[in-house]
């Protein structure tokens, strides 16, 4: 009788990396990074567009980004195997 190959219910370590990464850019990309304008209230990003003022967003929004993407990877793994 053949056994079967246990499958690891674990992600790979590429999928945490490629997570990782792309909840970083999201952070990146939100983070108010430069001055505020009063008139109405208003911070830019590093790149120059408006961002909200609070810093909490763009980590919520990075480690939600994260979240999804690593689970899209692990549950995208797990089909193929």
């Amino acid at each position: 009788m053949e056994q079967m190959a246990k499958r690891s219910t674990w992600p790979r370590a590429r999928t945490i990396i490629r997570a990782f990464f792309a909840g970083l850019v999201v952070l990146v990309l939100l983070f108010p990074g430069s001055g505020i304008t009063t008139q109405p209230e208003q911070c830019f990003s590093v790149f120059g567009y408006g961002v909200p003022c609070d810093a909490w967003v763009s980590w919520a929004a990075g480690a939600a980004t994260a979240g999804l993407v690593g689970l899209v990877l692990w549950m995208n793994d797990r089909r193929r195997h």
